[in-house]
């Protein structure tokens, strides 16, 4: 018989543990508010006091969210274990940017990684990046950061949906307004701490209600096929290795445009730390994504031995904090749910403070090239309110439009205009030759090709990213040499093949190269 679904009210002990949480994290950006800064840089950077092992705890925070914490075991709670190698495909990718690129772009000395575009091309490339992301991590990743979240607790816990979003938007705000880049650190160790925590203690309790423990699980499912983890088939329209091949190739780059997740890498006090940073915060990823799996395949194998427990009208998202809900005890509830949000906030504060870092860093000296430190840390706050009370109206607006389907419609956006623009980055790192009129048309029509391949094809939407990216690399490249070369300009340092050569070596983009 399958039970009726009837949202489970929070008790008092849950909303203490929550309240507890929200408390300790507004405690941490009070405590790194104390610190005086002087300058924005110190506010985007941590002023080089970041230990590497907490910005590489932090670049997992910022790469996961609650979308990990509620997606992934639902997927291998209904299907099995087929899209995994996105896992390692991703963090293989971040490993080799680590020991690859890191170098080069350490050099730099900047804020925002857009500012390499200004250097490799031009403003308006630099300015049409920064845009991009901008409007992509606002509008679109913020708001469905919160809103996913709030909307399976209000389906399983009766917990006010906009309520939710309120709370992790304003306390989040808070403390990233308060502490800077440092709080957005320290509590993101916090959050990574608090969602790992939470999911080995719901694994636990799903060991504890199953036959034999956790030991029956892995025959039981293996049996039914719920381990299968290699499609070796030439199939592009399901998640098989050469699929994962692409995502490899293609999340390179992503890494590299990703100012949120560049940042970590920026902020470490030297290159060696830096490579850590970038190297270990994948791995972290990686291994996470084990366990949200195996929590999947767990939550499959309890509600088949108790389908009693299990309601009719569940939204699959919904599984694992339906578990949480009605299987866990008072105030252990809370504590996991604290969980969930901390899987939001991590991923939310770096976006916040990474938006007022582009504001501050490549918008702001186009309207006041000389602005003084006191202007740009000013700029700074008011930008992290404004974002985050643009996010909080996104979340609320589809919340009330009921737009359940919106992660899958935002990975197509993200392929669509981010995935595009990552391959300009690619072109300026690989490529002495592209130049900024061929790469800017190569991101135009890598826009075109993956809107046509999103709607008339089905192509896996693992693989998109890779077309936006191979495209925009192909068309820039061409564009690039057919199109009439700009003014020689000194590439030393900025491409992959002239990282060995001192700033003042001549090297113009005419020059023979790949």
């Amino acid at each position: 018989m399958i039970a009726t679904l009837v949202p489970r009210t929070l008790s008092a002990p849950d909303y203490v543990a929550l309240a507890l949480y929200f408390a300790l994290n507004l405690g941490i950006g009070w405590w790194c508010a104390r610190r005086r800064r002087s300058s924005s840089g110190d506010y985007f950077l941590g002023g080089g006091r970041i230990a590497w092992w907490a910005a590489a705890i932090s670049f997992f925070a910022t790469a996961t969210s609650s979308i990990s914490f509620m997606a992934l075991p639902a997927k291998t709670y209904s299907t099995d274990w087929g899209v995994f190698l996105s896992a390692p495909a991703q963090a293989l990718a971040g490993c080799l940017v680590g020991i690859v690129f890191v170098d080069l772009l350490r050099r730099l000395q900047v804020v925002s990684i857009f500012a390499y575009l200004e250097r490799r091309f031009d403003r308006r490339v630099q300015l049409v990046g920064a845009a991009l992301g901008m409007m992509l991590k606002i509008l679109g990743r913020m708001s469905v950061v919160m809103l996913l979240p709030a909307l399976a607790l209000s389906t399983v816990t009766g917990l006010n949906v906009y309520l939710s979003i309120a709370l992790i938007g304003v306390v989040t705000t808070l403390y990233s307004l308060e502490g800077g880049f440092e709080a957005v650190i320290w509590t993101d160790v916090l959050q990574a701490g608090v969602t790992l925590g939470g999911v080995c203690i719901a694994l636990w309790f799903l060991g504890a209600g199953l036959d034999g423990g956790l030991a029956r699980l892995i025959p039981d499912a293996t049996a039914a096929d719920k381990f299968n983890l290699v499609n070796w088939s030439l199939d592009l329209t399901q998640p098989t290795f050469i699929v994962f091949v692409a995502q490899f190739l293609a999340t390179i780059f992503v890494q590299i445009g990703d100012q949120p997740l560049m940042q970590r890498m920026l902020s470490s006090p030297n290159v060696a730390e830096a490579r850590r940073t970038v190297i270990l915060g994948n791995l972290i990823g990686c291994a996470s994504s084990v366990l949200f799996f195996y929590v999947g395949t767990a939550l499959w194998a309890f509600y088949r031995a108790h389908p009693d427990r299990l309601a009719a009208g569940l939204p699959n998202d919904s599984i694992f904090p339906y578990f949480i809900a009605n299987e866990l005890p008072t105030g252990v509830v809370g504590l996991i749910v604290a969980g969930l949000f901390a899987a939001a906030m991590g991923a939310l504060s770096s976006i916040l403070n990474s938006t007022a870092a582009v504001v501050v860093s490549d918008f702001l000296p186009s309207f006041r090239p000389a602005a003084t430190e006191a202007l740009r840390l000013h700029v700074a706050r008011i930008t992290t309110v404004i974002c985050g009370l643009l996010g909080i109206a996104m979340a609320s607006w589809l919340a009330a439009q009921n737009a359940r389907s919106l992660w899958d419609e935002f990975m197509k956006l993200v392929a669509l205009f981010g995935g595009g623009f990552s391959g300009v980055f690619a072109l300026g790192l690989l490529s002495r030759r592209a130049h900024a009129k061929g790469v800017l048309l190569g991101a135009i029509v890598s826009i075109v090709v993956t809107w046509l391949v999103q709607q008339h094809t089905a192509l896996s939407p693992f693989a998109h990213g890779f077309v936006a990216i191979a495209t925009c690399m192909l068309i820039g490249y061409v564009a690039s040499l057919l199109l009439p070369p700009p003014a020689a300009r000194s590439l030393a340092g900025l491409t992959l093949w002239d990282q060995t050569r001192s700033p003042g070596t001549p090297s113009s983009s005419s020059a023979p190269s790949p």
